[in-house]
């Protein structure tokens, strides 16, 4: 919603409206019931208006703009301080697959070339591992071979030995028994090189995954430097804090990672954002009517009710004033309406039939309470009931006719008192 000082002034001027003003001359707020005649002399007499009976709503009028229900949010690609090279025009139709932004890539370039080197220095390293592994586990069970046949011929010499001196068959059991231990040594040789070759193969296995994994997610983050419609739409910017300020993505803006750069609303339902200052947040209620007049379309009015009040204030404007965030659901036709259309919200707090209201600018706070001055001067206390922006409704004090002086009779000039 737009939040520059033109709205706020105007809505200021909406909000003095709402109290009961004291000596001052409103002539133009109540040009229908209001008028003027020659007194003595010939001077311009005071402003009147006339008490009238019927229908009476208490209302807020605030200033607001369109947006869709829902909308499919186009957010900016990975990475920090991404650069906009190009952005397609705001308020272009797309369709599946189109372009819409493109970001500048030097950086994730390199990013990939790098990442590239690294997975294909991975890969030969995991063959120059097996390669290696194929070798020493040969060399191990050759060594394995050479220990059992060795075996072998130890226990054929043993079986020889048999008519030899005892000390000479003692010698051949001793070499019998050696060379079985150097047997089962190259047996647990074997299984242990197996294991380590094994071991070492998985970690380059996993290193290479790694960088395989790392070279992707580079590729596919290049790729997403080109921003692209996953719908059909109508292009809508968002807006982003850059050089000071609030405002609409442009070409040459930097984005972090998870910006919004830009949604593609759907046109078949929209809301209303505005906001109420805090004076009338009391009066504000979920399901209260609203009569929404398009800025654009001043010859249709749409029907629409609240639908969410911010439970939080917030600064507005730079006076800084307080206001709550509300929203208003339109129901009715939406044919025309685009996002960001400026949005007259008249909401609808209360009505009331047959009922007695004058202008504001008609009642005067005095010191015993407020009071209306009759056509000849004379003063009348009444009892005030619900408030509108220009209107308030009388319970006791004044009948439906009676004319009114609209400032007080000994202010002819009315400048008030």
């Amino acid at each position: 919603m737009s939040t520059d000082n033109s709205q706020g002034k105007a809505r200021r001027a909406g909000f003095t409206r709402n109290r009961i003003v004291i000596g001052l001359v409103a002539v133009a707020a109540v040009v229908a019931s209001a008028f003027w005649f020659t007194g003595g002399g010939g001077s311009p007499s005071l402003a009147k208006a006339t008490a009238e009976e019927g229908h009476f709503a208490v209302t807020t009028t605030t200033v607001g703009e369109l947006a869709a229900v829902n909308s499919q949010p186009i957010p900016a690609p990975p990475g920090w301080n991404n650069k906009i090279i190009s952005l397609i025009d705001e308020g272009s139709m797309v369709q599946p697959g189109e372009e819409l932004a493109r970001f500048d890539t030097d950086q994730l370039e390199k990013r990939v070339e790098e990442r590239q080197a690294a997975y294909e220095g991975a890969m030969a390293e995991l063959e120059n591992q097996r390669v290696t592994n194929i070798k020493t586990l040969a060399e191990k069970k050759a060594a394995l071979q050479r220990q059992e046949l060795s075996l072998e011929k130890a226990k054929l010499q043993t079986e020889s030995m048999k008519f030899e001196s005892q000390s000479r068959q003692r010698q051949q059991e001793l070499d019998l028994r050696r060379t079985e231990l150097d047997l089962q040594e190259a047996r647990d040789d074997l299984s242990a090189q197996t294991d380590i070759s094994a071991a070492k193969l998985t970690e380059k296995e996993v290193n290479a995954r790694k960088e395989r994994l790392d070279l992707e997610e580079s590729q596919e983050n290049l790729a997403k430097m080109v921003v692209l419609a996953p719908d059909s739409g109508m292009v809508v910017y968002k807006k982003i804090w850059a050089q000071g300020s609030n405002r609409k993505i442009r070409v040459g803006d930097q984005v972090w990672n998870g910006s919004s750069l830009m949604e593609l609303p759907e046109l078949s339902a929209f809301l209303v954002n505005t906001w109420v200052n805090e004076v009338d947040i009391h009066k504000l209620a979920l399901e209260q009517g609203c009569e929404v007049t398009i800025d654009a379309l001043q010859d249709r009015t749409i029907n629409g009710k609240v639908t969410r009040i911010s439970p939080l204030a917030r600064q507005e404007g730079e006076e800084k004033i307080k206001v709550f965030d509300v929203e208003i659901l339109l129901d009715g036709d939406v044919t025309g309406l685009l996002p960001g259309m400026t949005a007259q919200c008249r909401i609808i707090h209360q009505e009331l039939d047959a009922v007695t209201h004058v202008p504001l600018e008609a009642v005067f706070q005095e010191e015993d309470g407020p009071v209306v001055y009759g056509d000849g001067g004379q003063p009348h206390a009444v009892k005030l009931g619900p408030m509108g922006e220009d209107n308030v409704v009388i319970e006791d004090g004044v009948a439906p006719g009676d004319m009114l002086l609209l400032v007080r009779p000994d202010d002819k000039d009315g400048a008030g008192s």
